[in-house]
């Protein structure tokens, strides 16, 4: 019978569990995000379209409300003054810092008005560079101009994971002694959890990274076992698998070498022991995807952590706007991920948005019209936006922004 490792594994880690897919970044950011305030002037113009209006939602500008669901970093200021000088209402909120959605406050949006016209999503720093930019990170102004982490709550939630990620991928070692079988050296708290005194508990999957333990023979050096590690023979699937632009000689020496980004997430789990959890779910909601975020060869772990938090928010909104109490309301919901950039020339942050979906909910109907990120920049790109109500020099401190948005620079891998 092959052993696995699988049974120390919380329910929600189980490989044979189904969980539901999100965007992947790579597709998303196979176009160019808008500037905000671009975004929601050709949101606006949408809105008032007649084919809006054949799906049963009825846009008047002096009834609906303007809402926003996003984290309160001062990063993302400019959201709420774009919203103001578009529609001439402070927009309401619906967000918690980390650009959680607050489904209590829907409530009250509605009390406010029937008709709720939402933006939001997570947010993530960029800094532009010629080599595509980093993300995660971004200057603070008013503290001279060091830069910090931008989400910090995510950035922040991520960070021991990424640290036990990190330090698997150097710790693990792959060789091939004998010119046959390539075999694997892993540290034995990456095996069992009880050895390990970390909360974050990073398990490789036996039964899917290998084919068996090695075993022991005197005759054979390489067999003999170090303190608090085990041998393995690797599995011709992750073999198969590994990045064909790697030298040909990677993993093939009779010297270790690491693992490295090759530890991708279908051959580990990875979960903090002491989380939360609501009926075996844990109420931090990205966690089951902490192992795609991480090991993502194609998109920077910042970025994918963003895209993956605005997928689970969107749907905990569409989810909160079918009940009954608001079956008389209408709702639009634009959910994107906001790039923060901080301009030094403009003295200011200016906001990007990279839609990831549009639901449409009609007064009277219990389900929502759901419009995909590709069919959103298809249509709005031939779009001409809606003015303001107030002048955006006046309101942002700037008219256009245009040289902020091409100094946006990355492009996923594969997108090239």
């Amino acid at each position: 019978m092959k052993q696995s490792n699988r049974i120390w594994l919380p329910a929600y880690c189980d490989p044979n569990s189904f969980l539901p897919a999100v965007q992947e970044t790579v597709v998303l950011f196979s176009r160019r995000p808008y500037l905000f305030q671009d975004f929601v002037g050709r949101a606006l113009s949408f809105l008032k379209s007649e084919e809006v209006t054949k799906m049963g939602f009825q846009y008047d500008p002096k009834r609906a409300l303007p809402c926003k669901w996003k984290c309160s970093d001062e990063s993302l200021f400019g959201v709420d003054l774009v919203l103001y000088a578009y529609t001439g209402h402070y927009p309401f909120d619906k967000g918690r810092i980390g650009g959680v959605y607050n489904e209590t406050a829907l409530g009250a949006a509605v009390h406010h008005s029937s008709v709720n016209i939402d933006f939001g999503g997570s947010h993530v720093g960029y800094v532009p560079e010629k080599n595509g930019g980093s993300y995660g990170r971004i200057a603070r102004p008013l503290n001279d101009r060091q830069t910090s982490t931008d989400c910090g709550y995510l950035m922040a939630a991520l960070a021991p994971f990424k640290e036990v990620y990190d330090d698997a991928c150097k710790n693990i070692f792959l060789f091939r002694p004998d010119g046959r079988q390539v075999i694997a050296s892993i540290p034995n708290e990456f095996l069992q959890p009880g050895w390990s005194t970390n909360r974050i508990k990073l398990l490789v999957d036996i039964e899917r990274f290998t084919t068996g333990p090695v075993p022991y023979n005197v005759g054979n050096p390489y067999t003999h076992k170090v303190a608090g590690r085990s041998l393995f023979y690797v599995s011709p699937e992750f073999l198969g698998g590994i990045d064909p632009r790697l030298p040909d000689q990677s993993f093939m020496t009779t010297e270790p070498q690491p693992i490295g980004n090759e530890l991708t997430a279908d051959y580990f789990s990875i979960y903090d022991s002491e989380a939360e959890l609501v009926g075996g779910v844990p109420v931090k909601r990205f966690l089951p995807y902490a192992k795609y975020i991480l090991s993502s060869k194609v998109a920077p772990y910042p970025l994918k952590a963003a895209v993956t938090s605005s997928n689970i928010e969107h749907n905990r909104l569409t989810d909160s706007v079918r009940v009954e109490e608001f079956r008389t309301a209408s709702f639009a919901s634009f959910t994107g991920v906001f790039i923060d950039i901080y301009d030094e020339k403009l003295d200011c942050y200016v906001n990007l948005f990279q839609p990831v979906g549009l639901s449409i909910k009609p007064a009277g109907k219990a389900r929502e019209i759901e419009i995909s990120a590709a069919e959103i920049h298809h249509i709005f790109d031939n779009l001409e936006p809606a003015q303001p109500q107030m002048s955006l020099e006046g309101v942002l401190g700037y008219e256009r922004a245009d040289h902020v948005l091409d100094s946006f620079s990355y492009r996923a891998e594969g997108c090239h």
